[in-house]
């Protein structure tokens, strides 16, 4: 008897404690803050791009760590950007966005509609979009290739590392050719060796490079400078929708 008087008279404390207290709440809402996309880039065309009507592939090139920030020269001073410079021609748009970071990660958001902004502006075969990158790039490239499965033919992820637990979302029909050096002391041959052995299991079209006795600050002009590799990326497409 004494028990029940006793709970009783506490769960008449706890009530006359809450008494004029508002209950927490979980509401749902909705963000309408939109993102500035400031991404600086370079874009390329071939030479008779102006004189003809015809569309292009597009190579969306992502540079490493160390062109990252907003002086858009940086970009020119390594990969295909650098090749471009050097006075070698290409026969496709190569599209270089800068990272505006020299610290983290590519925002791939940004970049997907910084593309798609080039992709409206310029005469694309979209059946032939293509990304290439190396280290902080490379990682993007994977990321991109994920995250966005029905944009890119064939993927190219030069000395980079990624989630292998998303590539089941890449496109069925898109090829990766992964590069990765023997000597690489900042990204490890395993990174890549990983990604492209989960690639193998969900048979997807895959091949590795592994390339004896080249460090990381070599791996990105030695893949960008096999000829096989530009030959195997025009060939790859996919189906796309009409406009």
């Amino acid at each position: 008897m004494t028990r029940n008087i006793m709970a009783l008279a506490f769960t008449a404390l706890i009530g006359m404690c809450s008494a004029g207290v508002a209950h927490a709440e979980q509401l749902a809402a909705r963000s309408s803050t939109s993102i500035k996309n400031d991404l600086n880039y370079l874009i390329y065309t071939p030479n008779d791009y102006a004189s003809s009507s015809n569309a292009y592939p597009l190579v969306v090139w992502l540079h490493g760590g160390d062109q990252g920030g907003t002086d858009i020269e940086k970009v020119r001073s390594s990969g295909i950007p650098k090749l471009i410079e050097e006075g070698k021609k290409f026969p496709f748009l190569v599209f270089s966005p800068q990272n505006p970071s020299e610290e983290l990660l590519y925002p791939i958001e940004k970049v997907e509609a910084a593309l798609a902004e080039v992709m409206s502006k310029y005469r694309v075969d979209r059946a032939r979009v293509y990304v290439v990158g190396f280290s902080r790039g490379a990682f993007a490239a994977w990321a991109m290739a994920e995250q966005f499965p029905e944009t890119f033919a064939a993927v190219v992820p030069i000395a980079g590392g990624g989630n292998r637990h998303y590539l089941s979302r890449t496109n069925e029909k898109a090829a990766f050719w992964v590069f990765h050096g023997t000597n690489d002391e900042v990204i490890p041959l395993s990174d890549s060796v990983v990604l492209y052995e989960r690639l193998v299991g969900l048979k997807r079209n895959a091949r590795l490079t592994v390339l004896e006795g080249v460090d990381h600050s070599s791996v990105e002009r030695a893949a960008l400078n096999d000829p096989e590799l530009w030959d195997w990326l025009l060939k790859q497409r996919l189906e796309v929708a009409p406009e």
